[in-house]
């Protein structure tokens, strides 16, 4: 065999390579939403928080859901996943259940109490 011959093979054999690690991070990219299900992030009001004690507004965002539920009920959020709602508390305290669902199942509860003034 010639050298150009196995030269050119290894140059091939390299390009296989880099298109196989190519493919393999794109599917990990492609697959993360899948593996990492939905996620919810409370913005206000945090644990333990003391708030008014006529109504307050818990406001948040979800990631790679597909419902999103408060107090059981199915609340609206925007396109990016962003969400208030308004809430009354109650004495002495109030349990906020946010729950989301994702599109394959996989679901997420968030459980937080405010303490109304």
């Amino acid at each position: 065999m010639s050298p150009i011959y196995d030269s050119r093979k290894q140059v091939e054999l390299y390009i296989i390579g880099i298109l196989l690690m190519f493919a393999v991070f794109y599917g990990g990219f492609r697959a993360y939403p899948l593996l990492a299900g939905p996620n919810i992030t409370i913005y206000s009001p945090q644990n333990d928080d003391i708030v008014a004690s006529s109504t307050f507004q818990i406001s948040g965002r979800v990631l790679r859901s597909k419902e999103i539920t408060l107090q059981g009920r199915t609340i609206t959020i925007d396109n990016e996943g962003y969400f208030t709602e308004t809430l009354v508390p109650q004495f002495p305290y109030t349990t906020v259940i946010l729950s989301a669902t994702d599109s394959y199942g996989a679901s997420i509860t968030k459980t937080l109490r405010v303490i109304p003034k």
